[in-house]
């Protein structure tokens, strides 16, 4: 169990970084944990909505995917087997729902955040599209600034990712970034977000566990 000490620690972090969002023009709430934060959504959302979202880790984990559809939403996200045109006609029907769900991968204590992208359309839906935008992220995602949350969208999340995906690229070998030029590489575009863009409402859920990459 984790110590009581460490874990008000990290709330206090949370929530500074939950104000510095709120500086930025975010929306910004943070959760003590998961099953908190996941009742959170799903009220938000409600139902009968269209939801688009990617393969987010943290969202997977809270469930949400199989709750939003119990509760009578659409879920719009590209599958294994789909052909290169159906994943096209799928982010695009993602960008334009109702609600799209993501994870940065780094969110810095200047309410800046961070996305890795290997096609696009995660980043692209993040900044233009949707209704409203949820961006989660468990504590594990906080770092100091652009520096260090690039590296660990390099380091960590990148690197983790390649293996769930189990993809031959020399990170997973190696262990670090390499700045391969692999047909198969993940990490082809960078978006930083770091104000509020007009046309876009954002909900940034904080949340005060370990949760994805």
């Amino acid at each position: 169990m984790e110590d009581a000490n460490k874990r008000t620690f990290k709330l206090k972090l949370l929530e500074n970084t939950a104000e510095a969002l709120k500086k930025n023009g975010f929306g910004a709430i943070v959760f003590q944990d998961a099953p908190a934060a996941a009742s959170y959504v799903l009220k938000l959302i409600g139902s009968g909505k269209k939801v688009g979202m990617g393969g987010s880790m943290t969202v997977q984990g809270l469930g949400l995917p199989e709750d939003l559809k119990k509760a009578d939403n659409e879920i719009i996200t590209h599958t294994p087997e789909m052909s290169p045109q159906e994943r096209r006609q799928t982010w695009l029907k993602a960008q334009a729902a109702d609600f799209y769900l993501a994870s940065p991968q780094a969110i810095t204590a200047r309410g800046e955040m961070i996305f890795v992208d290997g096609l696009g359309n995660r980043a692209s839906s993040v900044v233009f599209g949707p209704g409203k935008v949820v961006l989660l992220a468990g504590v594990n995602k906080l770092v100091k600034d652009l520096d260090e949350g690039m590296w660990r969208m390099r380091n960590v999340a990148a690197i983790a990712n390649n293996i769930r995906l189990k993809r031959n690229n020399p990170c997973v070998k190696t262990g670090k970034c390499e700045d391969c030029s692999s047909p198969e590489r993940i990490c082809n575009t960078v978006t930083m977000l770091w104000k509020k863009t007009r046309p876009t409402e954002y909900e940034v859920v904080l949340i005060n566990e370990e949760l994805g990459y």
